[in-house]
């Protein structure tokens, strides 16, 4: 037997003494993963996903990122992210939801900085990422005394075995183009609930609708108006899993007046009517 002894003091990486707080956690398979999670993003929310099989595409912040087992997913608050799984790969994922994270040096529920990658591969510390997550998802699923109190220390033990992974730091291109498409998408984001075209975009811009295209597809993957549509789409999937506004008024918090286009377009993006897709995780969340 070897015995070691903890040789020095540490300073707290929670910043005045703040105590993270596990608001969700979900065991996912394939049945979920499998439909399209578009564009959206969690307010006030951290996520962190961690990929027990399988593997997917997905945007989050401006960058594509090929995902595979073993993989840790880092949906910072007030991040975009689009989330487009492989239906040749089966995917499971563990996913939990946290708040009143605050690390120093980041902003409030931030677990990576801005200019790392979202994607950490996790390597040897696999098998303790996956236990911490299993952990804590069996200790809510069963309702087992004290889960919550649990769950908080397990919550702080994941947060720091994430933290000893090397973050990849990543050069971001400062070119025309990017920060041409950047100007776009921030302005899609902020007024996606209007009725925005090409025309209006280029006339806000100054430049033409064939470079603006161009441009953003180039830096995005997607056109504009497919931009707008998978904004629209997803904040539609947050509303349908997360209140019980009806469809229709769902279709006009998110910019279409006629809810049956909307479902049209609805069904088109996710594989499904925006009904069935509310049965489905309201089902799973009973």
């Amino acid at each position: 037997m070897t015995q070691y002894f903890v040789n020095k003091d540490f300073h707290p990486s929670f910043e005045d003494g703040s105590i993270p707080k596990l608001l969700y956690i979900c065991n996912v398979d394939s049945t979920h993963t499998s439909l399209p999670r578009t564009l959206h993003m969690h307010h006030d929310i951290l996520e962190i996903i961690y990929i027990t099989e399988g593997g997917g595409g997905l945007l989050i912040g401006d960058r594509h990122y090929k995902t595979l087992k073993g993989d840790i997913l880092i949906y910072n608050s007030g991040v975009l992210h689009d989330e487009y799984g492989n239906s040749d790969m089966d995917m499971s994922v563990y996913c939990c939801g946290i708040t009143n994270l605050k690390l120093t040096g980041l902003p409030k529920n931030h677990l990576v900085s801005k200019g790392t990658s979202y994607v950490l591969r996790s390597g040897e510390n696999a098998s303790n990422i996956e236990s911490l997550m299993e952990m804590m998802y069996s200790q809510i699923s069963d309702e087992k005394p004290g889960a919550e109190e649990t769950c908080s220390y397990l919550l702080r033990a994941l947060i720091m075995s994430i933290l000893q992974i090397p973050q990849e730091n990543l050069e971001l291109s400062k070119s025309e183009e990017s920060v041409l498409s950047n100007n776009i998408k921030s302005y899609i984001d902020e007024h996606y609930q209007e009725d925005i075209t090409l025309n209006l975009l280029s006339h806000k811009l100054h430049i033409s609708p064939y470079y603006l295209v161009h441009a953003f597809k180039e830096y995005t993957g997607f056109s504009p108006i497919q931009y707008i549509i998978r904004r629209r789409i997803g904040e539609a999937q947050s509303l349908l899993i997360n209140t019980k506004e009806s469809v229709t008024n769902i279709a006009g918090m998110v910019g279409y007046d006629n809810t049956s286009y909307f479902t049209t377009l609805f069904s088109r993006n996710v594989g499904m009517s925006p009904k069935k897709y509310r049965q489905l995780w309201t089902k799973n969340e009973r």
